[in-house]
């Protein structure tokens, strides 16, 4: 019988290229783990909420074989053409709750923007609601199907003095505005993704682990 010794290391006392090595066996081992989209999701679902969507629900198989429900936002990323992010809900001027979002998120001015149109349509037609649903394969925003229901006002034909244009545009604004806010929520994923897979916050995360390496980086 032979005892062969091995000598590991700490992260920190590896050379420069033995850490892009462990980097890279660290980033391997998360492939396909979304943990980082659960909070952009979680807070996006808050947001919605304030500025009057109802997000549906949808039923998520959990890895031990029961299930839970999460709000139907489904996204893609980040490095094909095809990928974004959208959701399935419907929107009630009557749900709008007006300022809420400025103080929820007093430091974010897109977000505001997006909820002040809202909030700007709700006033306007005080009736108005859409439900919005994800259609085709892909989970970007221009694969989303809207219906409007906007009351005494059947396709524009009952629209006072007749102006089908103002209710056309009406809808085109509440789509574009709830398309500028499946924008944000992709943006918010892309920056999540691009911090927790940040040499930064890689390096912190190994280290708090205590992983051990061999000296040319590979996991002891």
């Amino acid at each position: 019988m032979r005892i062969i010794e091995t000598t590991v290391y700490q992260f920190t006392e590896l050379g420069d290229a033995a850490k892009e090595k462990a980097r890279e066996w660290y980033r391997r081992g998360l492939d396909g783990d979304n943990y980082f989209a659960e909070s952009v999701i979680e807070d996006a679902a808050t947001i919605a909420d304030l500025m009057g969507i109802d997000l549906r629900k949808r039923s998520v198989r959990l890895v031990g074989g029961g299930t839970r429900l999460e709000p139907a936002v489904y996204w893609s990323g980040f490095w094909s053409q095809g990928d974004g992010a959208c959701f399935e809900g419907t929107w009630r001027a009557s749900a709008v709750k007006p300022g809420a979002v400025a103080a929820y998120a007093p430091a974010d001015s897109e977000i505001q923007r997006i909820a002040a149109e809202f909030e700007k349509l709700a006033k306007e037609f005080p009736e108005a609601s859409f439900r919005v649903n994800n259609r085709g394969r892909y989970s970007h925003e221009n694969c989303t199907e809207f219906n409007f229901n906007f009351p005494d006002a059947n396709d524009g034909e009952d629209w006072p003095e007749g102006n089908r244009e103002q209710w056309q545009g009406a809808c085109d604004h509440l789509e574009e505005t709830a398309k500028d806010f499946m924008r944000w929520i992709y943006r918010q994923l892309e920056r999540e993704y691009e911090y927790f897979s940040s040499d930064q916050y890689v390096d912190e995360s190994i280290e708090a682990n205590e992983s051990k390496f061999k000296e040319d980086g590979s996991p002891a």
